[in-house]
């Protein structure tokens, strides 16, 4: 009864807001089709053919010598990093799957292997909405310094699974390789449709200073434009981009929590550590706005 009174709730709410309903379904199209497919379909694709053969596994078995025991945390925090959002909870997602680690390592790294692409950040952020008031390498420290720091203090998980690499390689094929991706693609483009639609109807009633910097967290480019306009002081707005850059967004929470497929996925801890992370960015960069 109560999934019913929301689900009709929800319906007369699009409806009393047609307009802006229809703002940001088109807005969040938009943004999918100019900006999400061109950025993530081909990391999405190529992260599908590596799952689906054993690619990972034999890079594992090369390279396990250097990092006993971690190394298929390294690839996925190295690679989800590389990548941007969703892409490492995707990897991740896909090293439980074949067993390659462990739920409990798997949720300890989630946070860690989800940051946005090294692209977005020096191409949008770094030049467009920060317009290059911090050095370059200031900026990029800020936003992986916390992520390092909070690998070396979180514990190893006491499961380890073992890496082995006597299995037959698996045949790529390209149809189902296709067909994932495009899975993936419209389960981004619909969790980013509907924080766009939410943004519509919120914006016009949310017009103060406190009210829109709480909207600026749900999604990260509409979030981050709407933040540089607030009246704020320099450092403290510096401060405030650098952290939601670091942050990402509930956008791209759902949209890592639609990857996971595996039981116990532990978003809860992901969302902790984020505004963590997104903290201890905040703290550099303000530090760094005081001493020089």
């Amino acid at each position: 009864m109560k999934q019913f009174v929301l689900i009709i709730s929800l319906l007369f709410t699009l409806l009393i807001f047609h307009n802006e309903t229809v703002t940001g379904t088109q807005s969040g199209l938009l943004l999918w089709y100019q900006v999400l497919i061109p950025s993530l379909l081909p990391f999405i694709l190529v992260t599908n053919a590596l799952s689906e053969t054993n690619a990972y596994q034999a890079a594992a078995a090369r390279f396990q010598k250097l990092c006993p025991g971690r190394i298929y945390e390294i690839m996925a925090i190295f690679l989800g990093n590389l990548c941007g959002y969703p892409i490492g909870g995707k990897i991740i997602n896909d090293f439980v799957n074949n067993r390659y680690i462990t739920v409990d390592t798997a949720n300890r790294i989630l946070s860690l292997s989800s940051q946005a692409s090294p692209m977005f950040l020096i191409g949008y952020v770094h030049m467009h909405i920060i317009k290059r008031q911090l050095p370059l390498p200031i900026f990029l420290i800020s936003i992986y310094l916390p992520t390092f720091i909070l690998s070396l203090i979180q514990k190893k998980s006491k499961q380890e699974i073992n890496i082995k690499n006597n299995s037959s390689p698996h045949s790529l094929c390209i149809t189902d390789t296709f067909l994932h991706a495009v899975q993936t693609m419209v389960m981004i483009g619909m969790y980013v449709i509907i924080f766009s639609i939410l943004l519509s109807i919120l914006l016009p009633v949310c017009k103060n200073t406190l009210s829109s910097f709480i909207l600026s967290f749900l999604e990260i480019t509409t979030g981050l434009k709407l933040m540089c306009a607030l009246p704020l002081p320099s450092d403290l707005k510096l401060s405030c981009l650098c952290a939601l850059s670091a942050f990402g967004g509930l956008c791209s929470m759902f949209q890592i929590r639609g990857v996971l497929t595996f039981p116990g996925a532990g978003i809860k801890k992901y969302l902790l550590d984020k505004l963590l992370l997104s903290a201890g960015t905040f703290f550099i960069i303000w530090l760094y706005c005081r001493l020089c």
